[in-house]
């Protein structure tokens, strides 16, 4: 009788100790899948924390190099020009050389528009507002597109490595609209809530399927859009694409008030 108790009791603890190690085993196996996806994530953040910082010193580079150089060479060539216009005061030529002064001059603005919003130090001086007017400023002047910018709510601070992200993210938006749309207006959205932060850029164009560019593996566009979907999540957020073909697309980028600030 005592061996059977014995056996029993030694069977049952054989099990309980065959349930805790299975249950521990799995638990174990779940943390280090956990940790896994957390060293991943993080090596994926760190991975695209560079990509930006790298992006905004040669954005920022090159706008310098157009300030500096372009836009001062373009300054003698007017300063040539318009001692060319006293000089031909009286000549059939001088038409067309006013002509050329104005293209000269627009010119001229245009490298200096272009070179604030490629500078990061734009967005921390004026916040996104006001470098999202300059960008629409600068688009409008082409001549291509009409654009428009809507603010709903009170605007507050972002802080400033979310602000030129955001910034970097609508300018790819407002870029691809120009390049791919065919449409003829631009509406960018930045609403203020309590909770949330919401940033949208419509355009009129043509559309796209997004779900059949989204996979196309190596296809420029397709790499684009995940592109904003990642710098939207490394801000703690999400971006939505939505589009078809012959309607309009948008861009929506929501961030949490409390990861945006």
């Amino acid at each position: 009788m005592v061996i059977i108790v014995t056996g029993t009791i030694a069977l049952l603890l054989m099990v309980v100790f065959g349930l805790s190690f299975i249950i521990y085993y799995h638990k174990r196996q779940r943390e280090v899948i956990r940790e896994k996806w957390a060293l991943e994530e993080k090596y994926e953040r760190e991975l695209l924390q560079t990509q930006i910082e790298i992006q905004n010193q040669t954005l920022e580079q090159v706008g310098k190099e157009l300030h500096d150089n372009i836009g001062q060479l373009l300054s003698v060539a007017m300063l040539h020009l318009n001692g060319l216009d006293e000089e031909l005061e009286q000549s059939e030529h001088r038409h067309a050389i006013q002509q050329t002064i104005n293209v000269v001059r627009t010119t001229i603005q245009d490298v200096r528009a272009l070179s604030k919003t490629l500078d990061s130090d734009t967005v921390r001086r004026f916040g996104l507002r006001q470098s999202l007017e300059l960008e629409l400023e600068r688009i409008e002047r082409t001549g291509r597109f009409r654009t428009y910018l809507h603010v709903t709510g009170t605007p507050y601070s972002l802080g400033e490595e979310a602000e030129t992200i955001l910034f970097r993210i609508a300018q790819e938006s407002l870029n691809n609209a120009i390049k791919h749309s065919g449409g003829h207006a631009i509406m960018v959205t930045t609403s203020y809530q309590s909770d949330q932060f919401k940033l949208s850029i419509t355009d009129d164009g043509k559309g796209f399927d997004v779900d059949e560019v989204s996979t196309r593996k190596s296809d420029i566009a397709g790499s684009g859009l995940r592109n904003l979907q990642q710098r939207a999540h490394l801000l703690g957020g999400t971006c939505t694409i939505s589009s078809e073909p012959g309607q309009e697309t948008r861009v929506d980028i929501v961030l949490p008030k409390q990861a945006a600030v």
